[in-house]
């Protein structure tokens, strides 16, 4: 009768053990993230409302207010939308960009940080901690531009994989035919126009036009001075106006030129992005353009977004051309 009331107990102990073993490996297991539920261009700043009608407080809104560059008119490079810290909380931890502002004495140092995926996928969430006013004001008018890259890179990221899934097959095409290379570019470009060392892709809506254009020239060397007078001697055989002596030129007053990387991280690109007229004509708009050297092939390879939306908001477009220009691969030699 011991021996059996000892054979019970063993085997309850080992049993009990189990049971405790899965609870804990069932605590341990993470809950699935959910998905972003927020709009595009879309940014939660989570603050102390009432911190941010401090001189601290309008220095960050400076920042995040600040327009898009190249655009005719100011838009802001995304929309925002303020909450006090305890409200962060059901619908708002789904916005895919989140801002969290944290200052006192139990932060040793001003500093910018990033995680990823915390509440939702996909989710870029930055950290602006400090320990008082002072020292933030320091760190935002340091980092300003991080802050703003790294959510703008984080919408460059949705883009370029929605257009993966979905992109033109004509543009890809004539893309591969004419200069050798991959570009998944909205799949309502279409309508191709073909010259020499050139093409032209547009959408055929009335109220609006996205384009993008491909050119080649010779190998040289592309400076600040030259790129206008380049892109004009081809826009003005390759896109002509509806009379005689119009034609598509740049407004040299706005162009502005930054380097970057391709998405690759192996590429670099010259980046140029400013507004677009036609010459004795009141048509006009943005555009942004990646200048690329292919040394396999000897040439200068022009791949450009522009836009025809007269009296619409262009932040969305000209975003989702600049995420089509930055899927450009150099294939094999044609």
């Amino acid at each position: 009768m011991r021996r059996f009331g000892f054979f019970f107990l063993f085997f309850f102990v080992i049993g009990l053990s189990l049971v405790l073993v899965s609870c804990s490996s069932d605590k341990k297991k993470e809950r699935p993230l959910g998905k972003v539920q927020s709009e595009p261009y879309e940014l939660l700043l989570v603050a102390d409302k009432e911190w941010l009608n401090t001189s601290a407080g309008q220095a960050l809104l400076v920042v995040l207010e600040s327009p898009i560059q190249g655009l005719p008119q100011p838009e802001s490079h995304f929309r925002l939308t303020k909450i006090n810290p305890s409200a962060l909380d059901g619908i708002f931890r789904f916005y895919g960009n989140i801002l969290e502002v944290n200052i006192g004495r139990q932060y040793p140092e001003a500093r910018l940080a990033m995680r990823r995926d915390v509440y939702c996928r996909p989710q870029t969430v930055l950290y602006l901690e400090a320990p008082d006013d002072e020292s933030f004001v320091q760190l935002i008018r340091n980092q300003a531009e991080s802050v703003l890259s790294l959510f703008d890179e984080r919408e460059f990221t949705r883009e370029r994989s929605y257009l993966s899934g979905t992109y033109s097959g004509t543009l890809m095409r004539q893309a591969q035919k004419q200069f050798g290379v991959s570009i998944n570019a909205p799949k309502d470009l279409d309508d191709i126009k073909e010259g020499k060392d050139f093409f032209w892709a547009s959408t055929s809506k009335e109220e609006f036009r996205l384009n993008i254009c491909m050119y080649s020239l010779p190998m040289r060397e592309v400076t600040e001075s030259n790129f206008v007078a380049m892109r004009d001697s081809v826009m003005q055989i390759n896109i002509p106006g509806g009379k005689e002596g119009q034609w598509m030129e740049t407004d040299s007053r706005s162009v502005l030129f930054k380097q970057r990387m391709l998405p690759d991280k192996k590429t670099s690109v010259l980046e140029v992005r400013g507004l677009w007229d036609m010459r004795h004509d009141a048509m006009g708009g943005p555009f942004v353009s990646y200048v690329m050297k292919d040394s396999v092939k000897n040439r200068i390879l022009v791949s450009e977004g522009f836009i025809f939306a007269p009296q619409k908001n262009k932040r969305a477009m000209i975003r989702e051309l600049e995420a089509a220009l930055q899927t450009i691969t150099l294939n094999s030699v044609l």
